[in-house]
């Protein structure tokens, strides 16, 4: 499976997870249940896209194999050259450095933080708490981090921070991270305000008084930007033991997410090479194929580059769904689509004496005729 594709549903499954947090469980006030929910949601969806579920489908298994070709004009013989640069590789392994260095930066500035105990401020981190002793309402604020160090927030807060090093492109991520914080508070909060004597008393107070924001990556008592959330969810009803029937309703959703995305991620699944008999095979062979490509490709554009195209080759040999995987431009996406698409019938591959379907990924390179270019499997 590639990269591309591994992000691309992981992705997908984090959105889904997330829209049903949003439009089932982000009013109720079961706030454990849907912290448990969100790490779930965020750390199942790292790992459904590396499950190869595709077996659960009726559709046969079938070899993958990659092979890149190269196509010029004039049909001149192959010669190798240096490999090209993944720019977009590049781009993503240049944001996990940033990223890693920035959460770097950050625990370095609580670690020094934490040392210092300055006045107005309340926060914890791990399994401390630096909380001002003279600030006002001392006892609820002190039960309210209490919570955050008994509950262990801090290793949430890191988790999501890990995650984001490798997904720090996709949005929705930080998404999870926002909700998972507004969940930590709703739980410290509960605490604080039954110390506070009344919720309304305790709402007062998170309004009236400006405490200082600490460090990030803390559990800070105080933090402007998710004020009026909670202090909308103190003054909300608690949930009635019957609406725990929506995170009931959740389950078969999840199992469908499950299945979706590791078969789709699994795509065209891959079989041991030792259970095939016999690989699927243009007419004369590897070298007829890459024969039949130069001689029938043309160079339509003046764009320089690779076109790769997926098709599968049938057990009666037609090839069928031929797609583009990743283009250069209309033209040469046209002219990679007709020079498949007219390829005579293949051998099929053989499994267990029987005709069976297999995948193939070809790469066409477009080049000019004073452009060197590859040729191998």
């Amino acid at each position: 499976m590639s990269t591309q594709l591994y992000f691309f549903w992981s992705g997908i499954s984090m959105t889904i997870f997330y829209l049903l947090y949003l439009s089932l469980l982000k009013r109720e006030t079961f706030f454990l249940l849907n912290r448990i929910y969100l790490l779930a949601g965020l750390c199942f969806s790292i790992v459904l896209p590396l499950f190869d579920l595709s077996s659960l489908t009726t559709l046969p298994k079938i070899e993958f194999v990659v092979s890149v070709l190269s196509s010029v004009e004039g049909a001149k013989p192959p010669i190798i050259s240096e490999k090209d640069i993944n720019w977009l590789c590049v781009f993503y392994w240049i944001g996990v450095m940033i990223t890693s260095v920035l959460l770097l930066i950050k625990l370095v500035g609580v670690k020094k933080r934490m040392k210092l105990l300055e006045s107005g401020r309340a926060y914890s981190f791990w399994r401390s708490k630096m909380i001002d002793k003279e600030i006002d309402g001392f006892l609820a604020i002190d039960a309210h981090e209490d919570v955050h160090v008994k509950q262990l927030h801090t290793v949430d807060i890191l988790l999501v921070e890990m995650i984001k090093i490798f997904f720090w492109f996709n949005p929705i991520v930080y998404c999870y991270q926002r909700s998972l914080k507004l969940i930590h508070e709703y739980l410290a909060d509960e605490k604080a305000a039954n110390i506070a004597g009344s919720k309304k008393q305790y709402a007062t107070m998170l309004f009236l008084h400006n405490f200082k924001v600490g460090p990030q990556l803390t559990n800070t008592f105080y933090d402007p930007s998710v004020l009026e959330a909670r202090i909308a969810m103190l003054q909300r009803k608690r949930s009635n033991t019957y609406r725990l029937g929506k995170y009931v309703v959740c389950v078969p959703l999840i199992v469908l997410i499950t299945v979706t995305c590791s078969v789709n991620a699994s795509g065209i699944s891959r079989i041991d090479k030792a259970k095939i008999e016999k690989a699927a095979s243009f007419p004369g062979g590897f070298e007829a194929f890459s024969k039949y490509l130069i001689s029938n490709t043309n160079k339509v554009s003046g764009k320089n580059g690779r076109v790769i195209i997926s098709f599968i080759i049938e057990a009666d040999g037609k090839i069928s769904n031929i797609k583009i995987e990743k283009g250069l431009d209309d033209a040469s996406d046209a002219e990679a689509l007709r020079v498949i698409k007219l390829s005579p019938k293949w051998e099929a591959a053989l499994q267990s004496g029987k005709k069976i379907r297999s995948a193939y990924q070809i790469g066409i390179n477009f080049q000019s005729d004073n452009q060197t270019h590859k040729h191998h499997i």
